[in-house]
């Protein structure tokens, strides 16, 4: 288990007992650190998908805790979901979704807007693929359908 503590600029690895296994990260602008430690994402090799709210990018690293990548360049990120082959990141500021491609840290898709997203944060898949996002100002959950 991994915890974004966002107060320390850090990110806490457990097992699950809950007992403390290692740490990563300080506050700052430069790799490995955090402005705010926000979201988390866990793919299927592992790597942790960190949302650096504040400094406007997801930083990627390895079981071990090890800075892998850096991306920007589309807002600052909320909430972070792997979903299959893509990273889901939520941008509060600017209401939209961005899906990213594991493999590349490549932008593949946004939607969203104002008047359909209002500050949205966290996110998590159903068993058909359903999407739902939880908003702050909205005070809702909504459910996105999986495309078919």
């Amino acid at each position: 288990m991994y915890v974004a503590d966002s107060g320390n600029g850090r990110i806490v690895h457990l097992d699950a007992t809950g007992k403390f296994l290692s740490q990563f990260g300080k506050k700052g602008k430069g790799n490995g650190e955090f402005s705010t430690a926000h979201g988390l994402g866990i793919d299927k090799q592992n790597r942790l998908y960190v949302a650096d709210r504040g400094n406007n990018r997801v930083q990627v690293f390895s079981p071990a805790g090890e800075f892998v990548a850096e991306w920007k360049g589309f807002g600052n990120p909320f909430g972070l979901l792997v979903v299959n082959q893509e990273l889901l990141v939520s941008e509060g500021d600017i209401n939209k979704i961005f899906h990213f491609t594991l493999s590349n840290g490549k932008i593949a898709k946004e939607w969203g807007n104002p008047e359909m997203l209002k500050l949205p944060h966290l996110m998590s898949t159903d068993k058909k693929g359903n999407l739902y996002v939880a908003e702050v100002n909205g005070k809702r959950v909504q459910i996105f359908k999986k495309a078919k």
